[in-house]
């Protein structure tokens, strides 16, 4: 939704609420390690004024506006939605669940199944 404040920024694809892009598109050195992070006190303290956020408002048109939109997690194997995370370590994941799969998610039950598979063949 746009507005809100998951909304994505189409300038650097992260969340437009917490990105740097409203200062360094203006100008501004934004640097986590200057003082200030290198923006002037005044707007380190108290944000942008209303004629730079209105600025920065008509750039964020000008590029395209990009609403948030929640996609759900699912499992990769089975397709169920929201399926409760659970926790193994890197060295147990990355030998149960096969090299192209392991950036993916999967719910407990086919964890424990394709884990099941592997051991038997193992």
């Amino acid at each position: 939704m746009l507005g809100c404040d998951m909304e994505r920024c189409p300038f650097c694809g992260h969340q437009l609420i917490s990105c740097d892009c409203r200062y360094t598109r203006l100008g501004f050195d934004y640097d986590w390690d200057k003082e200030f992070c290198g923006l002037p006190e005044e707007i380190y303290k108290n944000g942008l004024p209303d004629e730079l956020e209105d600025k920065f408002d008509i750039m964020l048109e000008e590029k395209g506006r990009v609403p948030w939109i929640q996609y759900p997690n699912q499992c990769v194997k089975c397709g169920s939605l929201w399926p409760e995370m659970f926790h193994v370590s890197n060295e147990e994941w990355k030998y149960y669940v096969p090299l192209l799969k392991q950036n993916e998610m999967l719910c407990k039950s086919c964890y424990d199944q394709i884990k099941a598979w592997v051991d038997e063949h193992a």
